[in-house]
This record gives structure tokens, C-alpha cells and sequence, in this order.
């Protein structure tokens, strides 16, 4: 798994990572699980300008961002926070449920996969048309 972090409008300190690797650790455990290769994370945190801002707030608003790819899919998640802490832990929520919702989908069309080969190999008729299939493409 690549991880990369990247800043924008801001410097990235070592308590920084720290605090994004310790929040980000449990998230991508169902991956590891999975075994997918390769997995690429992208991560950006960036302090967002005045234009973004509310008007009756003026305080500063902080944006984590997160790009997961994993063969065959990429799960996108960015959350908005007054504080970058609270910014990243919301990030996390949100890109930990997509990632199981994900798991589980690809589980469940496994062992649906699974289902409809056995349902082949039992049911006499579905075996008849593979056999004739199978003719048919050697003439």
C-alpha cells in the first residue's frame, strides 16, 4: 500500500502524520484483509481560503481529502471541519464505511459467483447446454 500526504496552505509536521497514520490505521485494515494489490492513497489537507468561508464565519475552515484506488475501483472521500484534527477524523468515518461497503459488495458477488457454479454443476439441464456449447465450438 502506497500512502501518499500531501498540503495545501499548509505545513505538514511530523505530528501532522503522526496524527493521520494513528487516525487512518483501523480504516484500512478490511483492505489488508482483502489482499488487493496495488493499493495507491492519496491524502490532501489543505486550510481553504476566504472565498470558502461562510460569511458570519470567520474563522478558518480546513478540508481533508482522500483518494483510495484499488484495482477496479476508487473510493473518494473529503470532509470540512473548522479544526484539521476534527477535519481528518470525519474523513476517516466517511472513508472507513465506503471501504466496507465496498468489501462487502465484492464479497457477496464472490459468493454469489460461487452460488451460480454450483447451481451449473447440479442442475442437469444448465450441464446439457455447456456439453452442446462446447460441440459446437470444435465443429
Amino acid at each position: 500500500m502506497t500512502v501518499t500526504l500531501q498540503g495545501t496552505n499548509l505545513d505538514l509536521t511530523d505530528e501532522l502524520r503522526a496524527l493521520v497514520d494513528d487516525k487512518l490505521e483501523d480504516c484500512f485494515r478490511p483492505l489488508r484483509e482483502m489482499k488487493q494489490d496495488p493499493i495507491i492513497v492519496d491524502i490532501e489537507l489543505e486550510r481553504t481560503t476566504r472565498r470558502y468561508h461562510n460569511e458570519k464565519d470567520d474563522q478558518q475552515l480546513y478540508r481533508a481529502e482522500a483518494n483510495v484506488s484499488i484495482p477496479g475501483r476508487l473510493i473518494r472521500v473529503e470532509e470540512s471541519a473548522p479544526e484539521l484534527p476534527r477535519a481528518i477524523v470525519e474523513m476517516k468515518h466517511t472513508l472507513t464505511r465506503e471501504i466496507r461497503t465496498w468489501r462487502e459488495k465484492v464479497i457477496h458477488d464472490r459468493r454469489a459467483g460461487a452460488r451460480r457454479a454450483k447451481e451449473i454443476l447440479t442442475d442437469p439441464e444448465l450441464q446439457a447446454d455447456d456439453e452442446a456449447d462446447e460441440i459446437w465450438e470444435e465443429e
